[in-house]
């Protein structure tokens, strides 16, 4: 249902911000530096990583920001998807990464034409070739259903309580598009929730467990991004948006790069992805967030009066969080 381009991917981390998120679920409006997008492109925007793919290279565009939220409009499209998040070097496995999460929140408006819909984290991993998908939300009427499992190996596994809520999980293969190029042959998990939910933190990782519980085999990781994907079985008929006004991939417990490698880009492989450095660190490095946990930016200050006066420079009074090494304080700006 999806081609995957074949450009080399530009390796993306997201800075951990889940401790300081709990109100995230209220977040109206994006922030940050952004980038309009209206035609099949992978790349990044500040520390994070983005990419735009329609099926025939039209039928929509998408804004992406260097806070992680995203914007995704469709004007009519076969197969439209738009995605950010993390970006790997397939490496590593997930246990060797961390535990990964995700938080979300989601407005969908003027939908229409959507056959088929996927909302939620996307990613693959190599080692064994594996596409998956963890649902949490829909463009069309009803969620993904047993059709999702395709091919020689599928299967409904049941119903799971993962993450507190109720996912049906599926596993199947196809021979097609893959980040290995076309017709190729790899697996398809599914995690599928019961409910719609428009807002929420997913526990990637608790999936990725209950996966192998089950015998689906995850490999060395590519990515994990936050998704949104739609599709009509008809043709060229998707059309609305769906807007996450608060996107955030991380690793719980993280702390930011301090090596002094610079982000690779390739024209050609993914497997030239090296390093990847979101932020160098400094003892004098303060990461700023907002009262809602919203990642803003960083300031090198020597003391408290010199990182008030850059704070209060570029984004006025208020009430901010500080996290500098472990540390984390919040400050009143005036």
């Amino acid at each position: 249902m999806r081609k995957i381009l074949n450009f080399g991917l530009i390796a993306a981390c997201s800075l951990t911000a889940n401790a300081f998120a709990q109100d995230f679920c209220n977040t109206t409006t994006h922030s940050g530096e952004s980038v309009e997008v209206s035609s099949n492109k992978v790349g990044t925007i500040g520390d994070v990583g983005y990419e735009l793919w329609n099926e025939g290279g039209n039928g929509g565009s998408a804004t992406f920001y260097s806070d992680g939220s995203l914007n995704c409009k469709m004007t009519g499209a076969k197969d439209y998807l738009c995605r950010t998040g993390l970006a790997f070097n397939s490496d590593k496995t997930h246990e060797e990464i961390g535990h990964m999460k995700a938080d979300f929140k989601l407005v969908k408006s003027g939908l229409s034409g959507i056959d088929y819909s996927y909302i939620g984290i996307y990613g693959w991993t190599r080692e064994p070739l594996v596409e998956w998908y963890i649902v949490d939300n829909t463009g069309s009427q009803y969620m993904p259903g047993d059709w999702v499992a395709q091919g020689s190996s599928a299967k409904n596994h049941g119903v799971f309580e993962i993450d507190g809520a109720q996912y049906t999980v599926y596993e199947g293969d196809r021979t097609s598009y893959s980040i290995d190029g076309d017709n190729k042959y790899f697996k398809q998990y599914f995690s599928v929730r019961k409910s719609k939910r428009d807002c929420g933190t997913i526990d990637i990782t608790a999936h990725f467990k209950k996966w192998e519980e089950l015998g689906m085999k995850m490999g060395k990781m590519h990515e994990a991004k936050i998704l949104g994907e739609a599709g009509s079985t008809s043709g060229a008929n998707a059309k609305g948006e769906y807007d996450f006004p608060y996107a955030k991939v991380y690793i719980e417990g993280a702390e930011p790069s301090s090596s002094s490698e610079e982000v690779v880009e390739s024209s050609s492989s993914t497997e030239s992805i090296k390093g990847i450095r979101p932020m160098t660190v400094g003892s004098n490095t303060s990461l700023v967030f907002d009262a809602q946990g919203k990642y803003l930016g960083s300031f090198e200050a020597a003391d408290a009066e010199s990182l008030n006066a850059a704070i209060k420079a570029k984004y006025n009074s208020g009430v901010y969080m500080v996290k500098q090494g472990r540390a984390v304080r919040s400050i009143s700006v005036k």
